[in-house]
């Protein structure tokens, strides 16, 4: 029996769009012998490793990716809707591949074409596929069914990283990746009623609406940890969150639904896989609060606007499920925030200010306002200077996975145009010519006097001297952009300062501004390693 690990022929509508860009279904694999490990509702055994490579169970410790297999075989196959509920059609009918640069290899978990009893697995090698599919993470489509690709390489340096840093690896990287990012891509949260929203913060940044997330976040875990009168300090710091920066709480809705739930699902379904689907509910939740403080799960500290979403829905779901709230998650589904729903009915208690959590919040904002600037600043010097050319390429051109510090707006600028902080993507415009940015900080929703419109343009600068310019084609090779024999159209703007205007993108002559869904959608679902839901990889 033989099965192929292959990337199907691309039809129309068969590439899926996300925030990493698009995955290519071109090309084939080789035949391989698939792997099968079927589906079990028990916990994935474990046991002490004895001298002679064996556990104590008898059996010989599994490998990595035997132990990844098996996560994915019980929480994302075998009883998911102990999670959430609802899900487990969507993820019986998805795959996942894990792929390994080093070893040039990928294998498929739930292969749709695989024979035997499923979830099978099919392994061959990587580079019969796309090179997207080498990226941190991937979606897309392979053989036809939608696809969560997960870079073993990357996630295992990110475990050593975590241990370098005296934080437990519970679970395996890899394994939590595919639990978070499935649970936006595999389990129909596409579906879900919670409208548009925003997270790009302002830059420079108050640390005032930090301080009192920060307050309301730590309030929330005193009531996981079973301090009856934290509800009552929470509703307080909500409510002044409520009066006093309702425009921000309106914006974030949409990610404390998406991006809470999917961390709240990560931190269940990593409970599951070590307790088993015959674990009581009881026990699931007990496990899950005695894990969500340990360095992963939460960044409370931080005081991030990016990452206080993923920290509000972990700790407003453990509350719901500790409450056995009825329906509670077809409400978040429909767009109520998890908090709203566990502070329902919930009286404000007065609560004194906290000068010491003040202060720490103050010198982190500071500190984060100056590195942002440092970023910053030289790029919008750069858009002034001319020595430097302007050069906007299109979101639409993003090919595979990107990374980005963070998504930030000009707040003391009228227009409030947007900057991309540290902005990495491999762009394939319609001509072909592969166009690599690495580390670049630039902007988008300003005016250009190039035919792509303003809010579908990523504007990057470059020292003019860096720049050759022969017969219409332009060429770069320097650390964070380069490309060769673009097609160009040169031009100035209003102000007399030089650009080159992709003919990918219609060459040169002003274009009104329009909104942009795939910013929007990059916003949305900004996964890369430097987001803050993974602040240890670094911005």
């Amino acid at each position: 029996m033989s099965a192929t690990l292959t990337a199907c022929p691309a039809e129309p509508g068969d590439t899926t769009a996300s925030d990493t860009g698009t995955a290519s279904d071109t090309g084939t694999g080789d035949t391989l012998e698939p792997t099968s490990t079927g589906s079990s509702t028990e916990a994935p055994t474990t046991g002490t490793t004895t001298t002679d490579g064996t556990s104590t169970t008898g059996e010989p410790d599994p490998t990595r990716i035997e132990q990844i297999l098996a996560a994915l075989d019980l929480a994302m196959y075998a009883c998911p809707e102990r999670v959430w509920p609802d899900v487990q059609a969507s993820y019986r009918a998805s795959q996942v591949l894990l792929a390994s640069v080093e070893e040039n290899r990928a294998w498929l978990w739930n292969d749709q074409l695989g024979e035997g009893t499923p979830p099978n697995v099919t392994e061959g090698p990587l580079d019969s596929l796309p090179p997207e599919w080498s990226s941190t993470f991937n979606v897309g489509t392979l053989q036809g069914a939608p696809t969560l690709g997960i870079s073993l390489d990357i996630t295992a340096a990110h475990n050593a990283t975590l241990e370098q840093a005296g934080i437990e690896v519970w679970p395996d990287w890899a394994i939590l990746l595919s639990f978070h990012e499935g649970f936006h891509f595999l389990s129909a949260q596409s579906d879900w009623n919670v409208g548009n929203g925003s997270r790009t913060a302002p830059y420079p940044e108050p640390w005032q609406p930090r301080y009192l997330r920060a307050a309301l976040l730590h309030a929330l875990l005193a009531a996981v940890q079973g301090d009856a009168d934290a509800l009552a300090a929470a509703a307080h710091w909500q409510a002044l969150l409520q009066a006093d920066f309702a425009a921000e709480l309106a914006a974030g809705r949409r990610y404390e639904c998406t991006e809470g739930s999917a961390e709240y699902a990560s931190l269940m379904m990593s409970a599951l896989v070590e307790l088993g689907c015959d674990a009581t509910d009881a026990d699931l939740l007990e496990l899950a609060r005695s894990r969500a403080d340990d360095g992963l799960f939460l960044g409370i500290e931080q005081y991030d606007p990016g990452r206080e979403f993923y920290d509000l829905g972990v700790l407003a779901g453990l509350l719901l499920r500790g409450q056995q709230a009825p329906g509670w998650e077809l409400e978040v589904e429909d767009g109520t925030p998890p908090v709203q729903l566990a502070l329902a009915g919930v009286a404000p208690a007065p609560q004194p200010d906290d000068p010491a959590l003040q202060a720490s919040v103050q010198a982190v904002v500071a500190a984060r306002n100056e590195q942002l600037g440092a970023e910053i600043e030289p790029m919008l010097e750069h858009m002034q200077s001319p020595e430097y050319t302007r050069i906007p390429v299109s979101f639409n051109w993003i090919a595979g996975s990107f990374r980005v510090g963070g998504f930030y707006y000009l707040a003391d600028d009228p227009a409030e145009p947007e900057v991309l902080l540290t902005f990495s993507a491999e762009l394939d415009p319609p001509s072909g010519v592969a166009i690599s940015v690495s580390q670049m900080t630039a902007l988008t929703g300003v005016s250009t006097p190039c035919a792509l419109a303003a809010g579908n343009a990523i504007v990057l600068t470059i020292p003019t001297a860096d720049l050759q310019v022969a017969a219409d084609k332009a060429t770069a090779a320097t650390a964070k952009l380069t490309f060769a024999g673009l097609e160009v159209e040169a031009t100035t703007d209003l102000e007399g300062l030089p650009w080159l205007c992709p003919t990918d993108a219609g060459g040169a002559g002003y274009a009104p501004a329009e909104p942009n869904p795939v910013l929007d959608e990059l916003r949305a679902q900004a996964h890369a390693p430097g987001h803050p839901l993974r602040p240890l990889l670094g911005r």
